[in-house]
């Protein structure tokens, strides 16, 4: 149960981590080139924030209306999101993250791909989930607008896993 629960948290806050940013709503629509790919930029920030357990930080750049669509399940608008992450911060408060590889693909001039590794820790230290994952982000009017992104766990340490 407790693997099961952890997998769907872990969906959700891959999702999340990699779309936001708090960004300067004042700028342009940001397009992505191989000059300007701020996706490793984008997605490091969140983690920060999310290691922080700040949630106004880690929801800031996603529009109103943002479109999720991950492993779990999906997720359409601003409340959803925050919804879903008030629990998951309260439920694990010292949760932290590490992404240990991250590699970003431009597809158009307002759409990234990332692969990357990721490492969380429930207990802020010690045990850990580990996997990799995928997602595809849209771009539009300086916020993030639609997500889609797989993520599979491919370890899990002995102290996490459950008895059978």
């Amino acid at each position: 149960m407790r693997k099961t629960v952890f997998f769907g948290v872990l969906c959700m806050i891959m999702l999340n981590i990699q779309a936001c940013k708090v960004t300067d709503k004042k700028k342009t629509n940001r397009q992505f080139t191989k000059g300007n790919d701020p996706a490793k930029e984008l997605y490091l920030y969140s983690i920060e924030a999310f290691n922080q357990g700040n949630l106004e930080l880690f929801l800031a750049n996603f529009s109103q209306e943002i479109k999720m669509y991950g492993t779990d399940g999906t997720y359409f608008g601003h409340d959803a999101l925050r919804e879903r992450f008030e629990d998951v911060f309260k439920r694990f408060p010292n949760m932290k993250m590490e992404i240990p590889e991250l590699k970003s693909e431009i597809l158009s001039k307002d759409v990234i791909m990332v692969n990357f590794k990721w490492k969380l820790y429930p207990m802020g230290q010690g045990p850990a989930y580990s996997g990799i994952g995928s997602g595809i982000y849209k771009y539009e009017n300086a916020e993030w607008t639609e997500v889609l992104e797989v993520e599979t766990i491919t370890n899990v340490d002995e102290a996490l896993k459950q008895p059978k």
